[in-house]
């Protein structure tokens, strides 16, 4: 029952970070400055790896300890597969909204911005790039570090059985490798490297998976001293971001400055802002207490599907930044009009997962749930341990 208690966890804080996703994936919008990345050095981003980490860990490693490498290896490539396969769907599917709204306005932005040159300017190099996964659009570049993360995942399992230590202080010294020696994965056609270098995020994924091995049996003990600590860092990190509460103008832009922060490398001083946070929410029983009502529910299905609703979002999200774009109308309608449709994707993420839920369900209980009927709700399916739906989480 812990073990469940604490997968549900997971899902309902994955489901948070899927929903602020969405939000900040529509810029613009009054709801994006609600999200984690304004309160915090770190952003959703971390928290998703770090979340996608724990489900490995959570999913692979017994079966790794009971059936060994083998079947272990063929699950995680054959993730790997799916996630290239939607990446590059979701690329295309990306290149048509935008070519398709810049027919309708002729907005050259919209072909332009956010490495969309090559593909419209160069579509062969562009095809072969982002079939490469060496050319990647502005919101569509993450799927490319779980290709890789998935395919490292038997590796690190391997490592951790030894000792999850071992595989942690492996993971920190290629860390600390590519910051110091500039390990990246380059770019083509056009020059740089990977907006989420792999070399050096395997890390916090890492953290993840050992965090799921080292606490799978009983939850995190809170310290008090280190809970004091993490407070004071998390604090610190939002007085920051925020300009000291708006009393010090500039305090974010002077910190920064001398921080390390970036994004591409995962910055020490993002990771450990992170990493304090985690730790506050994870011996906050503020979480469990969450995940138990109604929208932690909600928000749990959310994130049992993460893959099918992030697919979902990054579409719904191209077409907002395109249509929203490519409307000719004025500005104060357009934020309206922004928020609505934020706020529209969003339930519509919802019933997405609720279908999805629905659809897993045996053929008897659709029928009693479609008749409003039956003796347990969506809930008690998801956390009974006879559900089908209990048994995807350790699937995926």
């Amino acid at each position: 029952m812990a073990d469940q208690t604490r997968i549900g966890g997971i899902d309902f804080a994955r489901g948070v970070v899927l929903v602020a996703i969405m939000i900040d994936h529509v810029p613009g919008n009054i709801l994006e400055g609600l999200t984690p990345r304004n309160f915090a050095l770190s952003d959703s981003a971390e928290a998703f790896v770090f979340l996608s980490g724990l489900s490995v860990g959570v999913a692979y490693y017994r079966k790794s300890l009971v059936s060994g490498l083998t079947p272990v290896i063929r699950s995680c490539f054959s993730r790997a597969g799916r996630i290239y396969g939607l990446h590059v769907a979701l690329t295309m599917c990306a290149v048509a909204i935008f070519g398709a709204c810049y027919w309708f306005s002729g907005l050259s932005a919209l072909i332009e911005a956010h490495g969309r040159t090559v593909v419209f300017h160069d579509p062969l190099q562009g095809a072969i790039g982002v079939a490469l996964l060496t050319h990647q659009l502005g919101y569509f570049n993450i799927l490319p570090l779980y290709v890789v993360l998935m395919a490292l995942s038997p590796l690190i399992l391997a490592v951790a059985r030894i000792e999850p230590l071992l595989a942690l202080f492996t993971a920190a010294g290629a860390y600390l490798a590519a910051r110091l020696l500039d390990f990246h994965l380059p770019n083509w056609p056009e020059p740089g490297g990977w907006f989420f270098n792999p070399f050096a995020w395997q890390f916090i994924f890492t953290l993840g998976i050992v965090a799921a091995i080292r606490w799978r049996d009983a939850p995190l003990r809170p310290s008090p001293a280190i809970q004091a600590i993490c407070l004071a860092l998390t604090a610190a990190g939002a007085i920051v971001v925020t300009d000291g509460l708006g009393l010090r103008p500039g305090l974010h832009d002077l910190v920064f400055a001398q921080l390390d922060v970036g994004k591409q490398n995962l910055g020490a001083a993002r990771l450990v802002n992170f990493l304090a946070l985690a730790y506050v929410v994870a011996t906050s029983p503020i979480l469990t207490n969450l995940a138990r009502t109604a929208v932690g529910e909600a928000l749990q299905s959310l994130g049992r599907h993460s893959l099918t609703i992030f697919a979902a979002s990054s579409v719904l999200s191209a077409l907002g930044q395109a249509g929203i774009a490519a409307w000719s109308g004025g500005e104060d309608v357009a934020k309206w009009l922004e928020l609505g449709y934020t706020l529209a994707c969003i339930g519509g993420l919802f019933a997405l997962a609720r279908y999805l839920e629905w659809r897993k369900l045996p053929k008897a209980d659709r029928r009693q749930a479609a008749a409003g009927v039956g003796g347990e709700t969506r809930g008690d399916f998801a956390r009974s341990p006879r559900s089908p739906l209990a048994r995807s989480v350790l699937a995926r």
